[in-house]
């Protein structure tokens, strides 16, 4: 043990162990997994011990067995873990769909049920046993040491996690949320302790992104017992649907059912883990989603620093999105793990080539099975990303020498790897084969599925854009980042929100001026740098074109182009930062101007506190956050509200329901096809209906009413007694109601 550190056998690099060690260390924990198992079949539960162990088989064990049968070794603990995760997904994924297509033409109906799948997903780990032996067979020498920094902040990051599990509980019993603010408090302080360089060395860095992105999760996922938001209710009502059958139906005409995150991926780990579909999406997923952060981190660090990836990382996940609408979109937050793994694929170049096509094409499809939104917008973007990188290639390389020399937007290709000059064809991962692979892939599932209804949504969002691009350009009832960016704000402290916000993509523009501009000093890889571009472009079309942004959502549309673009923020900054402090030294004396990160630290602790809603909250300012304001109307529901729906559906029938803009989301979750939206004119409310009304409409005798203007949707409140003078209230429970004529 040195001063800083101390090691240990590193179990997050067990594909780097000598195979004997590994194959009795694997067999031990498969071998204590089983037991436990069996034992709660039994009678004999061990608190946590199955869900834990379940977890760990799943998420990471088949993994760790296709890293040693591809004989890819020495990729560091970051790189490892999150490979693993990945792979072992897809394994997942595939064994599931496998067995929803085999077992029936066996004779077993229903597939999705623990006892066959328990004994598919162990054979299945067995085969890869065998083939990580006898593939990296000979593999000897001493397994790799973990360095655990002895840092104090070790702990103090680990309990950030449980400070957040701690105030949800909190909140939803004694609706209490100072632990909550404390928590937000906390991760503030954190984004400045590492701007001025205290407290959290450098090695503490991917632990910290990891446990603030957990922490941020877990502070809005398990708000209620119930999930909250949005898609996440028909999510659920198709996971549910596959338990209950035991079966999943492919000709489901939802863009939903044909994604395997949710459809597979969540009836396995229920099963498998003996948790209810709900503690699934509100545990399980954050702990998969918050590998995205590292992901991303890590790529960032391998192409710059330590610091420029941190900070990035803070501004990814700072914005509210990640932590609010992401917790309702179960099948995006698969989908981003794989992109993010897709990203740290391509920015190395040292892989085998091989290895690195395996891996990329892996994720591309575990990336088109779980959602298709983020598929077709990685996928449209690819091609441009590409062209940037070939045609200054393909010109260099056919046109004249003397031509070349004397055309000076040819000597310096600014997409061109740092230190080439632009005059070396530098070995790219970003090919044709591999988009044409990804087009393929994209066809056939998406036509192949759910009566390819999620291709037919594409093209018909395709149409519309189309048919209005040359007359509602700019248009705010169109285009909805234009709504956005032309509203009024409510109130002056979400109007210097709004600036802030502004800043940060006026940062980002900057940053990619400055990479393109100083190649020498801002190691950008080529592929990154050119979908980047491609991304910067997206973001300025889901402000200007029509119902381009509305077909996924402005925050969504902004929140996936980060995962490329948020490094240039920082960049931008440090290079913004630079060029004032240097005119300032230049006009006079000033002895301490502190430093850049410093400065981006202040930035970007201020733009987490307006997206956490922390400054809303204090100030009592139109709150905005879904975990520290328990009075406004949300899409949280309780209890009472998920009872009432459910003895609504229980008889079966087929009558309409109506109900608000609010809880429809939750009746989503029961019985999509009889639900309809409250109309402002309570006399179209059709006879033979029903009526739900949810604790908010009790409580404030108020009705949600919304309105769809081409791209912007707005709400309304209005009486509710006029809906209901004329039903007779046939269920009540305090907290919910239910009302027929």
């Amino acid at each position: 043990m040195t001063r800083d550190t101390m090691h240990l056998r590193n179990p997050f690099r067990m594909n780097d162990w000598d195979n004997r060690t590994f194959f009795w260390t694997f067999q031990a924990i498969q071998f204590v997994f089983l037991a436990v198992v069996c034992l709660d079949l039994i009678g004999y539960y061990v608190p946590i011990a199955r869900e834990a162990l379940a977890f760990l088989y799943l998420t990471f064990l088949p993994g760790v067995l296709v890293l040693k049968a591809l004989r890819l070794h020495d990729l560091g603990t970051i790189e490892t873990v999150l490979y693993s995760a990945g792979l072992s997904l897809v394994i997942v994924m595939l064994t599931g769909l496998t067995a929803n297509v085999v077992y029936p033409l066996l004779g077993y109906t229903r597939p999705f049920s623990f006892p066959i799948l328990l004994l598919t997903l162990v054979a299945v780990v067995q085969v890869l046993l065998y083939l990580a032996l006898t593939r990296d067979k000979g593999r000897t020498g001493e397994s790799p040491r973990l360095a655990v920094p002895s840092s104090p902040a070790v702990p103090f990051l680990i309990l950030l996690p449980f400070l957040a599990i701690i105030g949800t509980y909190m909140r939803n019993n004694y609706h209490m949320v100072t632990l909550l603010f404390l928590l937000l408090v906390l991760i503030a302080v954190i984004g400045l302790a590492v701007g001025f360089d205290r407290f959290i060395p450098k090695s503490c860095y991917p632990l910290g992104i990891y446990a603030i992105a957990l922490s941020l999760l877990y502070h809005t996922s398990l708000i209620s017992e119930y999930v909250w938001g949005y898609d996440i209710h028909h999510e659920l009502h198709l996971a549910n649907g596959v338990l209950i059958s035991g079966l999943w139906d492919m000709a489901i005409p939802y863009n939903t059912n044909g994604m395997l995150s949710v459809v597979a991926l969540v009836p396995i780990y229920s099963l498998i883990c003996d948790l209810d579909p709900v503690w699934i999406f509100k545990i399980v997923y954050p702990l998969l989603f918050a590998l995205v952060p590292l992901g991303l981190y890590r790529a960032v660090e391998k192409q710059t620093d330590a610091r420029i990836g941190f900070f990035s990382i803070f501004f990814f996940f700072s914005f509210f999105t990640f932590y609010t609408e992401m917790i309702s979109l179960a099948r995006q937050q698969i989908a981003e793990l794989f992109l993010a793994l897709t990203v740290l694929v391509m920015i190395d170049k040292t892989m085998d080539r091989g290895k690195q096509a395996f891996l990329m094409i892996a994720f591309a499809f575990a990336m088109i099975v779980s959602h298709y939104g983020l598929s077709y917008i990685y996928l449209f973007s690819l091609v441009p990303a590409w062209l940037l990188l070939a045609v200054p290639e393909r010109l260099q390389s056919r046109l004249p020498e003397r031509l070349a020399r004397g055309a000076a937007l040819l000597r310096h290709d600014p997409l061109a790897p740092a230190g080439t000059g632009g005059r070396t064809t530098p070995v790219r991962t970003l090919i044709l084969p591999y988009i044409v692979i990804f087009a393929v892939l994209v066809y056939l599932w998406y036509s192949t599925v759910a009566e390819g209804t999620a291709l037919a949504t594409v093209t018909g969002i395709g149409d519309k854009i189309w048919n209005t691009l040359f007359m509602d350009s700019f248009n705010p009832t169109t285009a909805q980042g234009m709504h956005i960016l032309t509203s009024q704000s409510t109130t002056p402290l979400h109007g210097l929100a709004k600036i802030v916000h502004v800043a940060t993509q006026a940062l980002i523009a900057v940053g990619l001026l400055a990479t393109l501009a100083r190649r020498e000093r801002w190691r950008i890889e080529p592929e990154y740098l050119a979908v980047s571009l491609v991304f910067l472009l997206i973001n300025v079309a889901g402000i200007v074109v029509p119902f381009f942004a509305s077909s996924l959502n402005t925050s969504r549309l902004y929140h996936i182009t980060l995962i490329f673009l948020a490094p240039f923020a920082i960049i931008g900054g440090i290079a913004l930062y630079e060029r004032l402090t240097g005119w300032i030294r230049a006009v006079r004396v000033a002895p301490f101007m502190g430093t850049a990160y410093q400065a981006l630290s202040v930035f970007f602790v201020v733009f987490f506190l307006f997206n956490s809603g922390l400054l809303y909250q204090v100030m009592d300012d139109n709150p905005t956050s879904m975990a520290l304001d328990t009075a406004g109307d949300k899409p949280v529901f309780n209890s009472r509200e998920v009872q009432g729906a459910v003895w609504l559906f229980s008889e079966g029938n087929e009558r309409p329901v109506y109900v608000d803009g609010t809880r429809w989301w939750l009746l989503l979750g029961f019985n999509p096809g009889s639900q309809r939206y409250v109309p402002a004119n309570a006399s179209l409310l059709e006879p033979n209906s029903y009526l739900y009304f949810g604790t908010y409409n009790l409580v404030r005798e108020s009705i949600r009413i919304e309105t769809q203007d081409q791209a912007v949707t707005t709400a309304t409140y209005t009486d509710a007694d006029r809906f209901i003078r004329s039903r007779h209230r046939i269920y009540d429970n305090a907290g919910s109601a239910v009302y027929y004529r």
